[in-house]
């Protein structure tokens, strides 16, 4: 009977920590760069120093990458308008939650246009005569 031994591929690096942290990084700079629509799982994974693999470990998919934080969001904005007196408008109710959830996301929201997913088109409001 005899050992196997496992070679070590000198070409591989060594294991980098925080894997999903470089690839919401890599995602974020590749959409500002390309824009969302023109970037690929394949170039975040590159540009992270990882495989397409990992990304989908961590990611359903790249919108996901945008996304990610929806539950929390949703969660400030009701726990926001919830805390907000019986007796207050609802207009006040909602500019606490985006009050709140402005002081969240602080810089965040400063993504250029072209980074954010494309939405379809939007109705317009002009009469049909």
């Amino acid at each position: 009977m005899s050992a196997a031994v496992i070679g070590y591929d000198q070409a591989m690096g060594r294991w980098e920590p925080n894997a999903r942290g470089r690839l919401e990084q890599a995602a974020l700079e590749l959409y500002v760069e390309r824009g969302f629509e023109q970037t690929t799982v394949a170039e975040i994974a590159q540009r992270a120093g990882l495989t397409e693999r990992t990304f989908f470990r961590h990611f359903a998919d790249k919108r996901e990458v945008l996304f990610q934080g929806a539950a929390s969001l949703q969660e400030l904005l009701v726990n926001a308008v919830a805390g907000t007196p019986a007796s207050s408008a609802p207009i006040d109710a909602i500019a606490a939650a985006l009050a709140a959830a402005g002081a969240v996301l602080g810089s965040a929201a400063k993504v250029p246009a072209s980074a954010r997913p494309s939405s379809p088109p939007t109705p317009s409001c002009e009469s049909v005569s």
